[in-house]
């Protein structure tokens, strides 16, 4: 399977190309959306067809290229670069396709030959070796010094590239650039662990010359390294008993093999494993200890690129979270996040109260007033209303129009949310009253009507692959949103049944007529609060 990977605002992501056709746009009915200017409307598609993956041009203004020459249409091979406006997307084979760890069966007892090392005693030596000042002429001692020397340097231009790297990926990327450039290997694949599953996962492959065909490494050298911490150097691994079980080494072609944990203090990440089939002690000693000490700087920077993409995300998160609950709702929700930073917003069924509240007549109220006063007046009111409600523990689920959603019981379950969401209405009529009084001159003073009611709701993230938002649905919304509209009146609070009977004791009621409302198939019994 293949994907397209690419770039928004510096963050990695992926299409995987899991169907026959796709389409790439700035429309949201493109399953690829590209926002920006310089990206048609429907910009280009993906077709599969027997030979292969097509790009097909749809007729864009700024067209698309592969790999720098404009196209109509084009067969895409692996490695190659699609540009739609200021967009670059790399055609790519799906990782876990690309690498194969292979059982090798039991694992057999270990003979001398193969090098087998504990990273953390290389580090420790490399460390020591490098703090001693030959007394004399000593030749071992100078070329022990001159060795550990080029390693350092090595160490110290990888700090500075991995400095500059922005995100998790680029991190990666450039741990492999470091590896290949002072190891001479002819394939090399990043593995980091799932946290989920505990599984090894390529993160990085790359192949000298390019990309070619699948890598199957052992699993037997994998496992041994990442569960015990060990770097191991096969200097002919197809003589070595210990990763012959099941004939997969010789199998799998491979001759020279160097495998590394990427270990931080006491937890292993992940491994770097670079090999060729080309060649017999294609690794010594030396190289060796240079994986080993350049592993502890990847680890390091690699862990550190995923503390700050935590740390973006709980920003992002709080930020989206800000727009639409109290400060006190906000930390709650963060606080209850799970080990992965995640916070549970999925879809379930809860008890809430919903509060709409529109204003009267707003379309003549404004048909007088220049747009920009609409929107200042319009921002000016929803501000001052959404610090209500935000006040009284509730969630600001959208503004339609001039009107207003509010929850009160949901993300955050509440016993009182009933009386949250009344006493919440009595302070917005109260914050209007100040609203109308502070107005400028020449505004015309707002009037609004408040329905309320209580009951099951389906709350949690909902809406598109593309777009989700936390909302509620359901027969208790529908009729606060009938109350609003067809019961109250002007300066009104009406609420329902289920609302009166949850606070009768905590408020001044008054019974109103009963009605009958669209969707709802009996008459509705509602109240006024009067206080």
């Amino acid at each position: 399977m293949y994907r397209l990977s690419y770039k928004v605002a510096g963050e990695h992501r992926f299409l995987v190309l899991n169907r026959e056709r796709f389409t790439i746009g700035r429309m949201d009915e493109n399953d690829l959306v590209l926002q920006d200017h310089t990206v048609s409307r429907n910009h280009a598609e993906l077709l599969l067809r027997p030979e292969g993956w097509y790009i097909r041009d749809l007729g864009a203004r700024n067209g698309v290229s592969v790999n720098g020459q404009l196209v109509k249409e084009s067969v895409l091979a692996e490695g190659d670069t699609v540009t739609l406006g200021l967009f670059e997307l790399k055609f790519e084979q799906e990782l876990s396709e690309k690498v194969q760890l292979k059982s090798g069966g039991q694992v057999l007892p270990i003979p001398e030959g193969t090098i087998i090392r504990s990273v953390d005693e290389i580090r420790n030596q490399l460390q020591a070796a490098s703090m001693v000042q030959p007394a004399g002429a000593d030749p071992e001692q100078v070329g022990r010094l001159a060795r550990n020397g080029r390693i350092l340097a090595v160490l110290s231009n990888m700090s500075r590239t991995l400095i500059s790297a922005t995100d998790l990926s680029e991190v990666l990327e450039k741990i492999m650039d470091v590896t290949f450039q002072h190891v001479q290997a002819q394939r090399g694949v990043l593995l980091l662990e799932d946290p989920a599953t505990g599984a090894l996962e390529p993160r990085i492959v790359r192949q000298a010359g390019g990309p070619s065909e699948t890598i199957q490494i052992s699993q037997t050298i994998a496992r041994k390294s990442f569960e015990e911490g060990v770097a191991i150097l096969c200097q002919d691994a197809q003589l070595d008993d210990r990763f012959q079980a099941g004939m997969s080494i010789r199998m799998l072609g491979i001759r020279s093999a160097l495998c590394v944990p990427l270990k931080l203090e006491d937890k292993v990440l992940g491994l770097i494993y670079v090999d060729t089939p080309l060649k017999v002690k294609a690794y010594g000693d030396f190289d060796l200890d240079l994986l080993s000490a350049l592993s502890g700087f990847a680890a390091v920077a690699i862990h550190q690129a995923e503390l700050r993409a935590r740390l973006q995300e709980e920003r992002v998160a709080k930020t989206r979270l800000e727009r639409y609950h109290s400060p006190a709702v906000v930390e709650r929700i963060l606080s209850s996040a799970d080990t992965a930073g995640a916070f549970n917003l999925e879809v379930r069924e809860l008890e809430a109260s919903i509060l709409f509240a529109d204003i009267v007549g707003f379309s003549t109220l404004s048909e007088d007033m220049a747009p920009r006063e609409v929107a200042l007046m319009l921002n000016a009111y929803f501000s001052r209303m959404a610090d209500v409600i935000f006040q009284h523990d509730g969630t600001l689920d959208k503004f339609i129009g001039d009107a207003i959603m509010a929850i009160f019981g949901a993300p955050i379950p509440t016993r009182d949310h009933a009386a949250r969401a009344v006493r919440c209405a009595l302070e917005m009529r109260e914050a209007l009253k100040e609203f109308n009084a502070e107005g400028t001159s020449g505004s015309p003073p707002l009037n609004f009507r408040i329905g309320i009611n209580s009951g099951r709701v389906v709350a949690g993230d909902i809406g598109s692959v593309r777009r989700m938002e936390y909302s509620v649905l359901g027969n208790t919304v529908n009729l606060a949103s009938r109350l609003q509209s067809m019961v109250a009146s002007p300066g009104q609070i009406a609420v329902g049944e289920a609302t009166y009977e949850a606070c009768r004791d905590l408020f001044e009621f008054q019974p109103l007529s009963k009605v009958k409302v669209k969707g709802i198939s009996r008459p509705v019994t509602a109240y006024e609060v009067k206080g």
